[in-house]
């Protein structure tokens, strides 16, 4: 499933793009109840029974539960990846989202960025801020030291964020400002984003609302703003991954963050998965001179049972 050049236009110039049904409904119900797993140690559906029961709200992150027991502290209920649990895990291998970020970065020499789950809850929630102006900023320095370039499609990557359940209006949608992501390194430099009133180029933040399996593709520069929730009964699961062009990726993010001990998180992860999502955290591609027996036998070594048989071609 590729983009039209007619949504790939509204990209460039919108700064970011809802992508529908890009995830059938039986692989999003299956991650979604693995994420819910995660947060609450439940269903959303049996924390909200006990809210009802008891009127207390628990804190709503991963170390909390321990179902995930590598992951230190988080904010923000906020875990990294991989997670452990398949059904989230292999959303990075779904072949159309992965063609959209090559489209939207105007390039197949794709590099992974980061990728975490990212859980509001209603009940919980005070990630917002408290006035419908506030809070707006691009994501860019959570990859990179750098500042914003005009060089839009160049020194930007792309985040996006795959909807688990449908995000009404009433569901904290994240909010954008289309356009912004060309304007926002002028904006910055001139005093930055305390009130975006105060900032004539601007249109009106719109929201992202979307059903479950979309994906929201956005620019690092586009400037968006969590807001509340209107409805305090739902929650907004995401899974989110940021991809960066391979020519431009070491100005992009600010390391591997599968280095050190955390190589042991990932060992199973690369048994499993195919050698296209291999080649996102910097293992050549199939064909590559890199393969020879030598490199082979020492995969086989280092990640026994692994499939080599794509590389022996």
């Amino acid at each position: 499933m590729l983009l039209t050049q007619n949504q790939l236009d509204a990209f460039h110039r919108d700064g970011f793009i809802l992508v529908e049904d890009l995830f059938d409904s039986e692989e999003i119900t299956v991650a979604l109840n693995d994420m819910e797993q995660i947060f609450y140690g439940k269903s959303y559906a049996e924390y909200l029974k006990e809210l009802d029961k008891t009127g207390i709200a628990d804190s709503v992150e991963p170390t909390v539960t321990n179902v995930v027991a590598h992951y230190g502290d988080t904010e923000y209920g906020r875990a990294q990846f991989p997670t452990g649990f398949d059904a989230l895990d292999c959303l990075i291998e779904n072949d159309a989202y992965l063609d959209v970020f090559a489209q939207c970065l105007g390039t197949n020499d794709v590099s992974y960025c980061n990728a975490h789950l990212f859980m509001r809850s209603g009940p919980t929630d005070k990630r917002h801020p408290e006035h419908p102006w506030q809070g707006y900023h691009p994501d860019h320095g959570t990859n990179t030291f750098l500042p914003l370039s005009h060089a839009v499609g160049s020194f930007d990557y792309i985040n996006s964020g795959v909807y688990l359940h449908d995000v009404d209006d009433d569901c904290a949608p994240m909010h954008v400002i289309p356009g912004s992501h060309r304007q926002a390194a002028d904006v910055l430099l001139r005093g930055g984003l305390d009130d975006i009133r105060k900032v004539p180029e601007f249109t009106e933040p719109i929201p992202t609302s979307a059903k479950a399996g979309t994906a929201l593709f956005y620019s690092s520069y586009l400037i968006h703003a969590a807001v509340p929730f209107k409805n305090k009964l739902k929650q907004r699961a995401f899974w989110t991954l940021s991809m960066a062009r391979g020519d431009t990726s070491r100005w992009t993010k600010l390391a591997n963050p599968w280095s050190g001990p955390e190589q042991q998180f990932f060992q199973p992860f690369w048994k499993k998965t195919t050698p296209r999502v291999r080649t996102l955290f910097g293992w050549p591609e199939v064909g590559h001179a890199f393969y020879t027996e030598t490199t082979l036998k020492g995969i086989s070594h280092r990640f026994p049972n692994m499939d080599l048989s794509p590389y022996r071609v």
